[in-house]
């Protein structure tokens, strides 16, 4: 039986693999006219399974397929570098009963070493993977040499490169000022919704576990079609959350995969993500709770660097984290940066977190957004305001709040969910009842009304009947409405306006409708 691949390439007879015919045919196609490129793409993106496979294809036309690594040799010397590199390639070589005599002991001894071979083959497709390994001492003279042989093929037996790496090759080469100009950069992309319900069916077929629709749609927006985390969140599923196969995979499966995904599961690449991201943690803060979007430019040199180290991308021109997981995952990881602003939440020792339920047992979300408003006119947003980011103070103060309370009562918060008409920020799930936050800041009243429009589309997409719509306002004052209940293309919408404008955090009272909230809470069976 298959099984869903989470380390290393895919072998089709022992995973369920996607083949990516027209990848591979592209492929097959620059190998033939003798094409130099690059494959850069982030960890578990299946670029080892690809070029694998590519190179299992090409051998079967002719050619002589070679696959070696760069890894661990980051700090080799000149000499070291050389040798393994030659000890590498002779070894493959072997294996067809190809051999040189021809010593590689510094660049003029790599061109002359493929020269050598030219007399016994000119179809060698050398694959370098983990490229950015090369040591920096010899990183010019390689890049120089692989492009000389490039311009007189003929020459040699090097007749296609490829060079595989997680950095963009521009990154690369830019400090060595190498004229390295001759290779195309060969996209990856993730899989498609399409490519994702292919590995899944694959799996169905062969077990007869059926997965429901909405699960598959569940997975790709999560993941963006990122194969590694596809994979992942598949073999979770059906062996630790729904392993008796007799037994469909429903949306009650997805909630506790995610979480598990954002609290406890270590992979090398979400950890790496996390790590990168810490080191521009006021930039991340920017962009992971400012509502307006960053323009990409590679010569912002933190979206230069945070981008040559696969944490963001540019999605339509803007900077944004492409995989969503990744997203909640980071957010996840900076909350502890908020843990001691929890001491203020409560107001007195006699606070009970029961208060913020109704009598039916489901949330009194707006009570608890009331209290919320209490606590910011209390307390204020420089807590939040890391690198005096503002804007972003207001959504990582909400998160930070939203979370404590809803953990707290055993539920759980998840921030940017993908929905079918746009981003819902916040979603919170609570005895398997769902409750969405729309979040946004005061501009205009036309901004204000659209964005309850755009909340009445997302509560439609959800199943939803009802939604809280939570704006942070500098122009609103106390003399106004600052909650509203309304219907709004047939869903109810509950409004919250957060003052942004007071002069000083105080010690103001509660609000009189949370006060009233409360008592009836107070006079409940649940307190």
């Amino acid at each position: 039986m298959r099984e869903f691949n989470t380390s290393g390439p895919c072998y089709p007879t022992e995973h369920y693999t996607v083949m990516r015919q027209a990848l591979m045919a592209e492929g097959k196609e620059k190998v033939r006219k003798g094409r130099y490129f690059t494959i850069f793409a982030p960890r578990q993106s299946g670029k080892t399974t690809y070029f694998q496979l590519l190179l299992a294809e090409l051998q079967g036309e002719g050619f002589i397929p070679i696959w070696l690594s760069f890894e661990n040799l980051k700090t080799a010397t000149r000499e070291q570098f050389y040798a393994s590199f030659a000890h590498d390639i002779q070894r493959e070589l072997a294996k067809l009963n190809i051999k040189t005599t021809e010593v590689m002991q510094n660049a003029i001894g790599l061109k002359n070493f493929f020269e050598a071979l030219q007399q016994q083959t000119n179809a060698i497709v050398l694959v370098i993977d983990e490229f950015e390994g090369i040591p920096d001492v010899v990183l010019s003279e390689v890049m120089h040499t692989f492009r000389q042989i490039y311009h007189q093929k003929k020459t040699y037996a090097l007749h296609s490169l490829i060079l595989v790496g997680v950095s963009t090759l521009s990154e690369l080469v830019l400090t060595s000022a190498s004229p390295f100009n001759i290779a195309e950069e060969f996209p990856l992309p993730y899989f498609t919704f399409e490519e994702v319900q292919d590995l899944i069916t694959q799996y169905v077929t062969e077990t007869g576990q059926p997965f429901e629709p909405a699960v598959i749609k569940a997975i790709y927006e999560n993941t963006h079609g990122q194969p590694g985390l596809v994979c992942a969140l598949c073999q979770h599923l059906v062996t630790k959350v729904v392993p008796d196969r007799s037994q469909a995979i429903t949306m009650e499966a997805i909630y506790p995969t995610l979480q598990f995904f954002l609290t406890q599961r270590l992979t090398k690449n979400i950890i790496n993500i996390v790590q990168k991201a810490r080191e521009k943690k006021d930039f991340m803060l920017k962009l992971l709770f400012q509502p307006e979007p960053l323009p990409f430019s590679l010569y912002d040199p933190d979206i230069s660097w945070l981008y040559a180290h696969g944490v963001v991308d540019n999605l339509a021109g803007q900077t944004d984290i492409s995989v969503p997981l990744y997203k909640k995952v980071l957010i996840t990881a900076f909350r502890p940066l908020i843990n001691g602003e929890a001491r203020y939440y409560l107001t007195s020792a006699h606070d009970d977190v029961a208060q913020y339920l109704n009598p039916d047992g489901r949330l009194n979300l707006n009570a608890l957004l009331m209290a919320y408003r209490a606590y910011v006119q209390r307390r204020g947003f420089r807590a939040f305001d890391a690198g005096n980011l503002r804007e972003s103070a207001c959504h990582y103060s909400l998160d930070g709040y939203l979370n404590f309370f809803i953990q707290q009562l055993g539920g759980q918060t998840y921030v940017e969910v993908p929905s079918g008409k746009g981003r819902i920020d916040i979603l919170i799930r609570y005895q398997r009842q769902s409750y969405v936050i729309e979040t946004k800041l005061f501009y205009h009243a036309t901004y204000f009304k659209q964005g309850k429009g755009q909340l009445a589309a997302y509560l439609v997409t959800e199943g939803l009947t009802e939604g809280y719509y939570v704006v942070f306002s500098d122009m609103h004052t106390e003399a106004d409405q600052l909650y509203n209940e309304e219907t709004v293309a047939g869903k109810r919408i509950f409004t919250h306006i957060i003052l942004t404008n007071f002069e000083q955090p105080s010690a103001l009272p509660v609000p009189a409708e949370l006060r009233q909230r409360q008592r009836r809470v107070k006079k409940s069976p649940l307190k």
